[in-house]
């Protein structure tokens, strides 16, 4: 018995593993609040969960409120462009609903093309942020790059955020709680490998102890 519960144990590395990702999602949904911070939350989120949590370096609380103040700035400037999209998206598809004619189809495929590219920048940009710092320009047009070069992932990636959306609007509790984090835990297996073909190789030993080469 005590080899199961005991600090070792694969158990407790679970039950630790998902505590952190309750309370990486309480802080994201907590900092989300004013709307405009979903972006600058996100970055955090994506931060924490890659270093704290899976990686096992740093403090959850720390690493998160740095992150969170480091990109607040950029995050509100993405979070208000994204919601200005979103926001044209929606009043488009209305509009077209109400026409009834072919060009009116293709008018809805160019907008559903549109709305992936852009779910898939959403994906790409935040994990960008949290490692980068060539701006949000630069962050938006490696996101966009990443997009179509890793189409296979970005896929696999847009499954799981919408499955995580899915699971939240149907049970919002206690999923809201759980899944913000859960989702971007999954995905640091996949955008992590991504992100490091876009990073200067290491030139030290010191270099390549720190925790993005792993």
């Amino acid at each position: 018995m005590n080899n199961i519960f005991g600090q070792e144990s694969k158990f407790f590395k679970v039950m630790n593993t998902l505590g952190s990702i309750i309370g990486v999602s309480i802080m994201w949904l907590i900092c989300c609040i004013p709307i405009v911070t979903i972006g600058a939350s996100t970055i955090a989120l994506y931060y924490t969960t890659a270093k704290a949590i899976r990686h096992e370096t740093g403090y959850l609380t720390g690493e998160f409120k740095k992150s969170f103040k480091n990109n607040l700035k950029d995050g509100v400037i993405i979070t208000v462009i994204y919601l200005f999209l979103v926001a044209v998206l929606y009043v488009d598809y209305m509009v077209i609903n109400n026409l009834n004619s072919s060009f009116a189809v293709m008018l809805g495929g160019m907008y559903m093309l549109i709305t992936l590219v852009m779910f898939g920048v959403f994906v790409y940009i935040f994990p960008a942020m949290s490692r980068f710092t060539m701006g949000k320009l630069g962050c938006f047009k490696l996101a966009l790059l990443m997009t179509f070069k890793h189409l296979p992932s970005t896929i696999l990636l847009m499954i799981i955020f919408a499955i995580s959306v899915v699971l939240i609007l149907l049970i919002p509790v206690p999923m809201i709680f759980v899944i913000p984090g859960l989702c971007y835990y999954v995905s640091t297996f996949i955008i992590e490998r991504l992100l490091k073909k876009y990073m200067a190789k290491p030139e030290t030993e010191e270099e390549k102890e720190k925790w993005y080469y792993k």
